[in-house]
């Protein structure tokens, strides 16, 4: 645990755990949707990536219509978001980042997915939601399949957000990233250091000591308290040295670092740290501890993903060769 742990090795060709080559910011067409693209930007400078925005227009005949039926508003639609891409190119472009987009049409998941996957795009970002507006229950149906079923680094940017100022230059003054002590939260770090030095960020890593779980049909007797107790300690005693070991190493490297440790619920002492934090951005893998799953992201990253109110980018974990 003295190390930062590194992904198994890649096959020829892949980039690094710490490289992104090539952003996608996903776009469509709302107000709400282009307010990513600061944080997209923010992304592709810090990488020196290539950056594409992307938007799909649904087709007619997948909401129950036919594209032949409506010609004229359907082209009219089609040259609304070639104007609304131009916008943003130009709005945006600089010498130093040169911006490509491309309008597609077809179901809007599937074609993002396979953009995704043939175009090479190694990390997207996308707003908790759209065109449909906002709500406070969680993501929007389109943000939350795409979050479940893309395989590269997801950045989800909520919507909750942005009564602030949409088009600030963004800045990463702290990265909270949380780990639980496996490999698989630890594939989180490579990107969040890339992120921090670019950014002279400060980060944080918090690790959530949980309660034992003790099968409970009664009250506990003292010696199952006691249990429970020493149980306790011994926890927070090795997530000390791990969380003190991880900031020498970072701080040797030049990162500034803070470690947070806390106790009880983690889904509840996680929200509770991001709202007394107040980080700029949360860097976590898909999958903690509990690895073998066949869900893409696990249950503490889908928590934060429907509740926090912070961009938070899921890192996606590479098997290691025990899994």
């Amino acid at each position: 645990m003295g190390s930062i742990r590194q992904p198994p090795d890649s096959p020829a060709g892949t980039p690094a755990p710490d490289a992104v080559r090539h952003v996608c910011i996903c776009v469509d067409g709302s107000p709400v949707s282009s307010w990513t693209l600061p944080h997209g930007l923010a992304i592709a400078h810090a990488f020196d990536a290539s950056l594409t925005v992307l938007r799909v227009l649904e087709l007619p005949h997948a909401q129950g219509t036919q594209a032949s039926s409506y010609p004229l508003e359907w082209e009219a639609r089609r040259s609304d978001a070639r104007h609304d891409l131009g916008r943003i190119c130009k709005e945006h472009q600089s010498p130093n980042l040169p911006i490509e987009t491309v309008l597609l049409e077809g179901r809007v998941t599937k074609e993002i997915r396979q953009w995704v996957s043939r175009d090479g795009a190694d990390l997207v970002v996308l707003c908790s939601h759209g065109a449909g507006g906002w709500t406070k229950d969680g993501l929007a149906s389109t943000a939350g399949r795409l979050v479940r079923d893309l395989t590269v680094p997801t950045l989800l940017i909520p919507a909750s957000i942005l009564d602030e100022l949409p088009k600030k230059k963004v800045a990463y003054e702290r990265i909270l990233v949380p780990l639980d002590a496996s490999p698989q939260a630890e594939q989180a770090l490579p990107l969040a250091v890339r992120l921090a030095r670019e950014h002279g960020s400060e980060m944080i890593l918090i690790h959530v000591v949980p309660v034992p779980e003790l099968i409970k049909p009664e009250p506990l007797n003292d010696e199952e308290r006691e249990l429970e107790r020493r149980l306790i300690e011994r926890n927070t005693r090795v997530a000390e040295r791990y969380l003190g070991r991880l900031s020498d190493q970072l701080s040797h490297e030049g990162v500034r670092v803070r470690t947070v440790l806390t106790h009880d619920g983690v889904r509840f002492e996680l929200m509770r740290s991001i709202e007394r934090e107040h980080p700029d951005l949360i860097v976590l893998s898909g999958h903690g501890r509990s690895g073998r799953t066949p869900l893409r992201l696990g249950g503490v990253a889908s928590f934060l993903v429907e509740h926090a109110t912070t961009p938070t980018l899921i890192v996606r974990p590479h098997s290691s060769p025990s899994d």
